[in-house]
């Protein structure tokens, strides 16, 4: 039971990445035309998805100004791709692609009025909304009796045997740190 907590958070961990994508086209050094077809494409993050992922075309200077300029729909369950046409009526600027909760990168489209020249805005990161969940448990903690510590070692005058009582395990800090390596192993199984 101790343990079982463990387990469930890092299960719960699992199902929340499971929604999470990361771009793959569009990148940084992409073009695209406004009024065309493109394919947008991902990988998802293990597990894969249970349900499809929004995808939209964001625009903005810097990913807390980005504002959506296009909502393409939502992508297979287990999906990798979308195909998307473009509205021909888009202003030439720089628009990134957000695929669930990911972002790819800055990307230019060329549209209406003059192509931008200068840099890529700042880059977009994705951000992935985490719950703090408190966990509480009591491990007692108890030391083991020394073990003796028998060395054996070949003098001139013959075969010494000699014996360290300092030996001795703490089991309070062996036994958490194996038992969470356990439940993260258990719960990665299922």
């Amino acid at each position: 039971m101790r343990f079982s907590i463990i387990a469930v958070v890092a299960s719960i961990l699992s199902v929340a990445l499971a929604q999470q994508a990361y771009p793959t086209v569009p990148v940084a050094s992409t073009v695209w035309n406004a009024g065309a077809t493109y394919t947008i494409k991902w990988k998802l993050t293990p597990p894969a998805a249970t349900a499809g992922l929004k995808v939209e075309l964001l625009t903005g200077d810097n990913p807390q100004s980005q504002r959506v300029v296009a909502d393409f729909g939502t992508g297979t369950p287990g999906g990798t791709s979308l195909s998307v046409t473009l509205s021909a009526s888009l202003k030439s600027g720089y628009y990134s692609i957000r695929i669930g909760d990911s972002y790819s990168s800055y990307f230019l489209i060329r549209g209406v009025g003059p192509t931008p020249t200068g840099p890529l805005p700042t880059a977009v990161t994705t951000t992935l909304p985490i719950t703090t969940v408190p966990v509480t448990s009591t491990v007692p903690t108890s030391t083991v009796a020394p073990l003796p510590i028998i060395t054996t070692a070949t003098t001139p005058s013959g075969p010494k045997t000699t014996t360290n009582g300092a030996g001795f395990l703490k089991a309070g800090a062996v036994v958490p740190v194996a038992a969470a390596a356990a439940a993260v192993v258990l719960a990665m199984a299922f």
